[in-house]
């Protein structure tokens, strides 16, 4: 009798997604496609061709970039196609949609988008790696980019792992003449712990907010299409050099890292956001993505992270200083006891039920008020030894000066904001759901968590 996942003689095996990967697939519907983005500005006269054949080379090494999805027994499957990631080339002259929604059953699931910026002085390009998240996450996607440019600049590319994940083991089964603790993503006791404490916790959705006309206008983006095709459905904001500069100053008095400077103000405008738009005083929770890579291998692309969810009154989003302390201490206890694997403990047992975690997602519950992912040294995330120079990394002719990351949106969690470095550069960026929140919304949270972060300086 044949298995589940099993092809018949001569064909390639159906994939079992990961959990977060099953995950997306369950919660993706029309309006929320559930595309993250990793965004690279570069400068040269880049090479059309070269760079489709980079494209193609790289998506040779990650299976998933080159699969579709199919359904055995009611769940999501991958399969092995020929047709790989789409290189879309100036989507504005060539009259195509880059954002519209993946076809995961028909196409792959990530699009590399080439936009023209140049201007009188310098040849420019932003190239948009568009990708669904069942695909793999965008660390993942930072190490795609970065073979990308290896093999443009003519590079051989690392060797890829094929080790998966660690499993995580029946949590039935007793351990066998070993006393030792299991890992805390393991114990079913703190899962039901954390489960229990997050059920407890009721976050406030992000209400609408009405902006001036003009204000709408000059910003206007909503999901899950937008106005101009060469437009992105996010936005950026980039702190100045002497801005980064005090901001570690008072990282640094403070003992604390920017990220928990970052989400500390993003906390509080979330908050205040609120007071403004409806006069909701309910609670914030900001879900943070956390990396779950325990070696240095190069593995190919899927969704190798958990999920940490920071929990905030109101009235505790007042206390600056004790929020930043807070925040501080929760991202260090998060990293050292491996809480945000218990996310994916958590899918692990709840797949197992057909049906299970559709119908949760379905729920018309607010499980989160909005994302923040730091996406921490882009350069270094990239994993790839190239050139450096003044302006960024050097691949063959161009010069990379930029890379950020903007995860996804989903109902009723209707601000995704992302964090990045690279080289001197300090990058926030926002997607939005426009369509719930208010047009503008992104530029207008940018620039607000933008202030929140700067009103501090002189505090220290």
């Amino acid at each position: 009798m044949q298995e589940l996942g099993q092809q018949p003689d001569g064909q390639e095996p159906l994939r079992p997604l990961d959990p977060l990967g099953e995950l997306m697939i369950l919660d993706t519907r029309p309006c929320y496609p559930m595309g993250f983005f990793i965004e690279c500005g570069c400068e040269g006269e880049l090479d059309r061709e070269k760079l489709h054949r980079a494209v193609d080379a790289v998506a040779l090494r990650h299976p998933n970039t080159k699969s579709h999805i199919v359904w055995k027994g009611g769940r999501p499957f991958w399969k092995t196609a020929e047709v790989g990631p789409q290189l879309l080339w100036d989507p504005l002259a060539e009259k195509v949609d880059p954002w519209r929604a993946f076809d995961l059953a028909t196409e792959s699931g990530l699009r590399v988008i080439v936009f023209p910026e140049h201007s009188t002085h310098v040849m420019s390009w932003k190239i948009v790696l568009f990708g669904h998240h069942a695909v793999c996450d965008g660390l993942a996607a930072c190490e795609l980019l970065g073979e990308i440019w290896m093999h443009y600049a003519g590079k051989t590319l690392p060797p890829v792992g094929q080790a998966p994940l660690e499993p995580v083991p029946d949590l039935a089964e007793k351990d066998a003449g070993s006393k030792a603790e299991k890992p805390i993503v393991r114990r079913p006791s703190a899962v039901l712990t954390e489960t229990l404490r997050f059920l407890k916790f009721f976050p406030a959705a992000l209400g609408r907010m009405a902006f001036p006309l003009q204000a709408a206008t000059s910003h206007e983006n909503s999901l899950p299409s937008i106005t101009s095709p060469n437009k992105t459905p996010y936005r950026l904001r980039e702190f100045t050099a002497d801005e980064i500069g005090k901001l570690r100053a008072v990282a640094n008095a403070r003992s604390v890292t920017l990220n928990a400077l970052i989400l500390a103000a993003s906390m509080r405008v979330f908050a205040a956001w609120n007071r403004e738009a409806t006069g909701s005083r309910g609670g914030i929770r900001i879900t943070m993505p956390v990396s779950l890579r325990q070696d240095q291998t190069r593995h190919p692309a899927e969704n190798r992270i958990g999920y940490a969810f920071l929990d905030r009154t109101v009235d505790a989003c007042q206390e600056n200083e004790k929020l930043i302390a807070s925040l501080a201490e929760a991202s260090v206890w998060i990293k050292d006891s491996g809480a945000a694997g218990m996310f994916i403990t958590a899918l692990e047992i709840l797949r197992t039920i057909p049906g299970l975690l559709w119908l949760i997602h379905r729920l018309p519950i607010c499980f989160s008020s909005a994302v923040v992912s730091n996406l921490g040294d882009a350069a270094r995330s990239m994993r790839v030894e190239l050139p450096d120079s003044s302006k960024g990394q050097v691949a063959d002719n161009m010069v990379i000066t930029h890379v950020v990351g903007i995860p996804p949106v989903r109902p009723r969690t209707a601000a995704a904001v992302g964090i990045a470095r690279y080289g001197d550069h300090l990058l926030l960026s926002c997607l939005a759901d426009e369509a719930k929140i208010g047009r503008g919304a992104a530029e207008r949270l940018l620039e607000a968590i933008h202030t929140e972060c700067l009103s501090g300086l002189g505090k220290s």
